[in-house]
């Protein structure tokens, strides 16, 4: 038992009726121009939003931490202030201060 496979061809005239200039653009194209309009979005949202800095992560910090120190009755501890030390991980904090070695010691 065959099944029957029919073939149907087409002449040039069924092709859809698209713009010259489309028809030879392709899908590559297409996603081209499309990632570069979200990357001009993207850049003209950040150019009117402007850039931040870790000035603004600092106060967010500063303030979460009183209003939980205040919230949970833990005593108050200093605002640190040099960007050094702030834009180390809090984790990594301690491990600066004791990796500190001596030139003598290294001969």
């Amino acid at each position: 038992m065959s099944l029957p496979f029919f073939v149907f061809m087409s002449n040039g005239d069924d092709r859809p009726k698209i713009a010259h200039k489309f028809r030879k653009m392709g899908t590559l194209g297409i996603c081209l121009i499309v990632m570069g309009i979200s990357l001009a979005a993207i850049y003209v949202l950040w150019a009117s939003f402007g850039y931040i800095g870790p000035s603004f992560s600092e106060n967010v910090v500063t303030k979460q931490q009183s209003t939980l120190r205040a919230e949970y009755g833990l005593p108050k501890e200093p605002v640190i202030t040099d960007p050094a030390i702030l834009q180390t991980p809090p984790s990594l904090r301690d491990s600066l201060k004791s990796n500190v070695t001596n030139s003598t010691t290294n001969v």
